[in-house]
Parts: C-alpha cells; structure tokens; sequence
C-alpha cells in the first residue's frame, strides 16, 4: 500500500494530540487554529497584517493598533452583524 501525499495531512495542526481526543475533536482545533493563524484584515488601515498577541487581544503590525476582538478571530459573525444593523440605523436617522 503506497501514502500520497505528505505524512501528516489528515491531522494538521492537532497532529500533536495523537490518537486522543476523537477524530471530531481534533479535526475542530485544526479548523479553529487554520483560521486563527490565517491572516486578518485590520479595521483602521485595510493591511491584512493582524495577528492575536492573547484570547481576544488583536493587534496589527503594520499601524500598531491593539484591539479586542473574539477569541480566535478579530471579528465574531455576531459583531459583524452587530455593526450592520448601527450602520442601517445610522443611514436611517
């Protein structure tokens, strides 16, 4: 039997864990650190440069502003929708 591809590809970052935790629970964590790693966009200057320094503490390299965000991206889904509906009543008033 021949392996394609690179040793590892199945598990990515939850590799580490080994056989433990289930194969749900790991391939969650490797979703959820794919997407923390990734680089984010910055609100204040549009550079996809922001990185998390801690849980929920963002920071961008490029324009040095610090912010609070979610826990593993800078901007929840329910923010985000939180900043549509200010921005439709802004328009509205």
């Amino acid at each position: 039997m021949t392996r394609s591809g690179k040793k590892g590809k199945k598990t990515r970052s939850a590799g580490r864990f080994g056989p433990r935790y289930g194969r749900k629970v790991r391939k969650m964590v490797a979703d959820i650190e794919d997407i923390m790693h990734s680089a984010h966009e910055c609100p204040q200057c549009g550079r996809k440069s922001v990185s998390r320094i801690g849980t929920g503490i963002w920071s961008c390299s490029k324009c040095k502003r610090t912010f609070a965000g979610g826990t593993y991206v800078p901007q929840t889904p329910m923010g985000k929708s939180l900043n549509r509906s200010l921005t439709k009543v802004e328009e509205e008033a």
